[in-house]
């Protein structure tokens, strides 16, 4: 990519290149192929995934899905590179209790968007190792409570 390519790129055209790729069946891999991923998991957001190309409207809404989206393919990223070997081991844990792959990614991205928030709102960089704890025990709730996964459900566009 040239550097205006770069300067021009938000979430919205990555997510929108990505998306076109994917429905034509081209391969993706790395951080593409995990977005491409999460976007197919949320069916019940297929028509904005089929408006990202155009002059979409930046609102709240469209960002939080984008948000959302982003954390959900940094988390199946993290499980394809086993990296941190911890949180593949929490995802499989709830998988073996009988979770989606969906709500087990979900519960996962959940903890990593709120210390991405805490990391963003205090200055601080992202702590892995909090993250690493912190995930343990929501995994350790969610495995005792399986309905506060569930209460988490994205909305419809």
């Amino acid at each position: 990519m040239n550097e205006k390519s770069l300067q021009n790129l938000t979430l919205a055209t990555w997510a929108a290149s990505v998306w076109e790729r994917e429905v034509r069946g081209v391969p993706l891999q790395g951080q593409e192929a995990a977005l491409a991923h999460c976007m197919r998991q949320h069916p019940e957001w297929r028509n904005f995934w089929n408006s990202l190309g155009t002059n979409i409207e930046e609102t709240p809404r469209a960002t939080n899905i984008l948000v959302h989206i982003y954390n959900d393919a940094a988390v199946k990223l993290q499980l394809d590179r086993n990296d941190p070997p911890e949180i593949q081991s929490l995802y499989q844990s709830m998988r073996g209790k009988g979770f989606s792959d969906k709500d087990a990614l979900h519960a996962l991205a959940f903890v990593m968007q709120e210390l991405t928030w805490n990391a963003k709102t205090t200055g601080e960089a992202f702590d892995t190792k909090q993250y690493i704890e912190r995930a343990k025990r929501y995994v350790e709730t969610a495995l005792q409570h399986p309905e506060i996964v569930c209460s988490f459900k994205p909305q419809s566009v």
